[in-house]
């Protein structure tokens, strides 16, 4: 019997990351190391405090049965107090809802906002998770051009009046990933004003909310009236070193919110209570720790872009994120192709800036996740090898 994905999962992007991987993997059992500035996962361990917290929780037999959907009450309170205290932002319980990681709230949220003839409107370049809920959903995805002109921020005006009348959703992302560029007050007030225009959810995805290098990173929530047309993730996964404990929520719009909350009662469940108890020491606990989390990105970033932009290369000064956005030095090179042959010459991967969508290509994607020596080193290479 042959049995094939239905159109839904055979509809999502492959995912270059993952074919990347094979290649290092075969690279390294030949006996030649890779620097790997590619990849998007942290490198420093969890805050031990919030690992002896989870220690401490697991035991409990409170956290041995089936966990609430939508989070114990406890760690939605925690993320109040969180919120009003990082951002002087009021919320109450009804605007708060728990997911296991980012990427589930993210594809989530297409699943219950749009049908399969509507239209979501995203960021290109982007984060892959958006297209493969927005796939996953059987909807129309409408990429919104990135460009450096334009400060890496999305041109409301020059979206189609026809797009706009079939859209129901706008994902956004700042601290970006890919391109780290940030985004300020007054372009999240005049995204309140566009998606009440045009009665349109706005998502922003906060993942990188710490980690910011200019100003601190502002809320979308900040603005008056956000909560009137979206909502907001976050995840401990960056700016706690959290990665692979999948703990993310959700904040903003009640009926948004509400939406996410049966969702997860009818498909992904609860989250263990035990990471739920280590998130809530986390929030309340680990101000002086993100602080060096970020000065540690800040100060790997600031080396980095100075041995690449002296070396000529164009390089955004990041605001945020863990990422450099490199551009290619010549508009003919194809960025899969130079990803490629880099890796293959000069044991260095990064990721070709296509794979987050058209107005990526051109462009590499580095990650500063690695020790400050292997970036150093992983830029010297590749400046070698452009002037090879």
């Amino acid at each position: 019997m042959k049995i094939e994905g239905s159109k839904r999962v055979q509809a999502r992007s492959s995912h270059f990351a993952a074919k990347q991987q094979e290649r290092i993997k075969a690279i390294q059992a030949s006996g030649r190391s890779i620097i790997n500035l590619g990849r998007g996962n942290p490198d420093q361990a969890t805050f031990p405090e919030i690992v002896t917290a989870l220690q401490k929780a697991s035991s409990s037999p409170l956290n041995h049965g089936y966990p609430p959907y939508g989070g114990k009450q406890a760690l939605k309170e925690t993320i109040i107090h969180f919120y009003r205290e990082e951002y002087n932002v009021d919320l109450d319980l009804e605007e708060v809802t728990i997911f296991s990681g980012s990427l589930a709230a993210l594809t989530a949220l297409p699943m219950v906002l749009v049908n399969p003839e509507d239209t979501v409107l995203t960021p290109d370049p982007a984060f892959f998770g958006y297209d493969a809920g927005i796939k996953m959903a059987g909807a129309a995805n409408y990429p919104l051009p990135l460009k450096a002109e334009n400060g890496y921020l999305p041109d409301y005006a020059a979206i189609p009046q026809r797009k706009l009348k079939e859209a129901k959703l706008l994902f956004l992302n700042y601290p970006n990933n890919p391109t780290g560029a940030g985004a300020n007050l007054q372009f999240f007030k005049d995204t309140v004003a566009f998606a009440k225009e045009h009665q349109i959810v706005v998502a922003h995805d906060f993942a990188y909310s710490d980690i910011s290098f200019t100003d601190k990173a502002p809320s979308f929530l900040q603005v008056p009236g956000a909560k009137e047309v979206g909502v907001e993730i976050y995840t401990l996964s960056k700016a706690f070193n959290m990665a692979g404990w999948r703990l993310a929520f959700a904040v903003g719009n009640r009926q948004v919110i509400r939406l996410l909350r049966d969702y997860i009662r009818a498909s992904v469940g609860g989250t263990f209570g035990a990471i739920q108890d280590a998130a809530i020491y986390g929030l309340l606990n680990s101000t002086d720790q993100r602080k060096e989390l970020q000065d540690l990105y800040h100060h790997r970033k600031n080396k980095v872009y100075k041995l690449l932009t002296r070396a000529g290369l164009e390089v955004l000064d990041a605001q945020g994120t863990f990422f450099l956005w490199i551009k290619l030095p010549q508009d003919d090179l194809d960025d899969k192709d130079f990803v490629e042959r880099l890796l293959e010459d000069k044991q260095v991967a990064l990721i070709p800036g296509s794979v987050f969508g058209k107005y990526g290509k051109g462009y590499v994607r580095l990650s500063l996740v690695s020790d400050i020596n292997d970036l150093a080193e992983g830029a010297k290479r590749i400046v070698e090898f452009i002037k090879e």
